[in-house]
């Protein structure tokens, strides 16, 4: 077997409140590897056909990936699994930040629950003793409180999971968060794990994790290494700079094919958010519910997304696991919340250009606020935008919305439907 992967998963029951470790076949993993593969091979076996996604026979996994651990680069993904409420069918979402290794550090490549507990409880894995622990007393906080209170109690080196209000009242656009603010946020999973009353997922394992040849492992990530620190002038130009090559590139019928070294400096420079505008000129991104272009949200209105303003409220970088670019990043907000996860490009454009809004400072609370009650920004801007169309094409009145003027770019109306 290889030591890339533990060989062993857990099922918990919650409805029996009993937790069994299972030893997987080696074949499975020369089959399916790990990740989404390994959770979908336990789903399409074990989850009934016509089972109710929002039912005690749907299962909701966390998987760990194949090379997470091994020093392989990019590596540090998980992938959360389950019957979607959302589709009704194959429902994935994924995230970065540090979970990932955690899963794998308690002993397991994958984690999944079925049933339904009658109240809210919480996973503790330690030292490979499993326990179902009361969670009433976090039942309604939002999932940065519950992390920071599970992280207090158990130490900040413990991996946590956790649902916020949205998860909690099966909200189907809901997600699972981790590490204040990243979140697996499609296909509405964290429904599955609210309604299965499961709260959080707190894992502190030590087992050892390492590949099956150490020194050829290293000596991969160095030469992989070499090429992220390939020094590139992008790096060096405005982010106007690459919003009008965006212009370029929409306006000219030619082709280009997206070079990895291009894309690497803008992420490690700008993070996702450095193709806001580059994006929207190329004519790839959402805005007004789809029927938009960029003349509608054009570089007078999208200057409020440029890539350097929104860098200018960075105060801290930070790196996901085993990941060399260092995207991620803490901004200095005003209202509310003095601090935020800085927005990804599609939270960015799902709740402005989508919506039609320039108002930067909106975009920071409603991406803290919706990372805060565990909702995917990318459906509750999708939502909001298909609401203010149907206003503003008379379907939806004043009286249907509470006296909200649902217009295109009305920040307030936006903010306060969210």
């Amino acid at each position: 077997m290889s030591k890339a992967y533990m060989g062993k998963i857990l099922m918990v029951d919650l409805s029996s409140k009993t937790m069994t470790e299972e030893t997987i076949p080696d074949s499975v993993y020369q089959q399916y590897l790990s990740g989404m593969g390994l959770g979908a091979y336990i789903l399409y076996n074990r989850i009934p056909a016509g089972a109710d996604p929002l039912g005690p026979d749907n299962i909701l996994g966390f998987c760990s990936g194949l090379l997470t651990g091994t020093g392989s680069l990019f590596s540090g993904r998980w992938t959360l699994v389950g019957k979607s409420p959302l589709t009704g069918g194959w429902g994935d979402a994924y995230c970065g930040g540090t979970f990932s290794p955690a899963i794998k550090h308690c002993g397991y490549d994958a984690i999944f629950f079925k049933g339904i507990s009658p109240n809210p409880v919480y996973l503790y894995v330690k030292n490979g003793k499993t326990f179902l622990k009361d969670a009433s007393d976090l039942w309604g906080m939002d999932a940065v409180e519950t992390e920071e209170k599970l992280k207090k109690q158990y130490g900040e080196r413990a991996g946590v999971a956790v649902i916020g209000p949205a998860g909690e009242k099966v909200s189907l656009i809901s997600g699972v968060c981790t590490d204040k603010g990243r979140i697996a946020a499609r296909s509405g999973l964290g429904a599955v794990m609210g309604v299965k009353k499961l709260k959080a997922v707190v894992l502190d394992g030590v087992q050892r994790i390492q590949a099956q040849d150490p020194k050829a492992m290293k000596s991969l990530s160095q030469k992989c290494i070499k090429w992220t620190n390939f020094p590139m002038p992008l790096g060096l130009l405005p982010g106007v700079g690459l919003a009008l090559m965006g212009t370029f590139m929409g306006a000219t019928p030619v082709m280009f094919a997206q070079d990895g070294l291009l894309y690497k400096t803008i992420l490690r420079t700008w993070g996702t958010g450095g193709m806001n505008q580059m994006s929207i000129e190329m004519g790839d991104s959402p805005l007004k519910n789809w029927e938009g272009s960029s003349r509608d949200f054009h570089l007078g209105k999208s200057k409020t997304v440029n890539p350097d303003i929104i860098k200018k409220a960075e105060i801290v970088k930070y790196h996901c696991y085993s990941c060399p670019l260092g995207c991620g990043g803490i901004c200095a907000t005003k209202g509310k919340y003095s601090h935020t996860h800085k927005p990804e490009y599609e939270s960015i454009l799902a709740l402005g250009g989508l919506c039609m809004n320039e108002d930067l400072d909106s975009l920071f609370y409603l991406n803290e606020l919706l990372n805060r009650a565990g909702m995917d920004t990318i459906s509750a801007g999708a939502t909001v935008a298909f609401a203010i169309e149907c206003y503003e094409k008379g379907i939806l009145t004043k009286e249907d919305t509470d006296g909200l003027e649902l217009k295109w770019g009305n920040t307030e109306a936006i903010v306060a439907l969210i």
